[in-house]
């Protein structure tokens, strides 16, 4: 996880850059720029977990899949700021997405989504000081607010995970690689 860390602090800081971020944290962000946004991330992700469902050689922790997809997170924010679920199913989705045909690919892009919970909570104490549909608890703000007071355990949780799961070093380039496009990926869909 040191070296995952490590290797991925740049791609990490320039993720935190995105005009959407920055935006959220002068509160300068509209309500429909914040939409956008989750329709952004909702483009990404829908595609990726389909994918990753899919995926044999998980283990146990197969059974923890479901309870960290972050879709259904989006789908209900997008419906709480007003799209219909025709509207969220015609959503464009990223047809480029990073290889994730091994689990140790998809450890990788699961650490930049399930890393993202931690800077979430600090995107959803921001976002409910200036939109108002935000200022109810998790009115539009499920999926930066994905385990709320249980985020931090839910990240140990899941860099434990990888620590266990990773055991050659061929396994954890591929998670750090997999990290690695995976962050510059999502940067230039969230400029698409």
């Amino acid at each position: 996880m040191t070296r995952l860390r490590e290797e991925t602090a740049p791609n990490h800081d320039q993720i935190e850059s995105n005009p959407y971020a920055k935006a959220i944290m002068n509160q300068t962000l509209s309500q429909e720029e914040y939409t956008l946004y989750l329709e952004k991330f909702y483009g990404f992700i829908k595609p990726a977990e389909r994918i990753i469902a899919q995926l044999s050689g998980w283990g146990e922790f197969k059974s923890s899949l479901g309870e960290r997809a972050k879709a259904p997170l989006l789908e209900r924010d997008l419906l709480v700021l007003g799209k219909s679920a025709e509207q969220i199913n015609e959503l464009p989705e990223c047809s480029g997405l990073p290889e994730l045909t091994t689990v140790a690919q998809a450890f990788g892009y699961m650490y930049v989504i399930e890393g993202s919970t931690m800077g979430g909570q600090i995107i959803t104490k921001q976002v409910r000081k200036f939109l108002p549909l935000a200022e109810q608890e998790n009115k539009g703000t499920e999926y930066f607010n994905a385990y709320g007071t249980e985020t931090r355990a839910k990240w140990a949780e899941f860099r434990g995970v990888i620590e266990q799961s990773v055991a050659s070093e061929e396994a954890a380039q591929q998670v750090i690689d997999s990290a690695k496009d995976t962050f510059n990926t999502l940067e230039a869909w969230l400029k698409v």
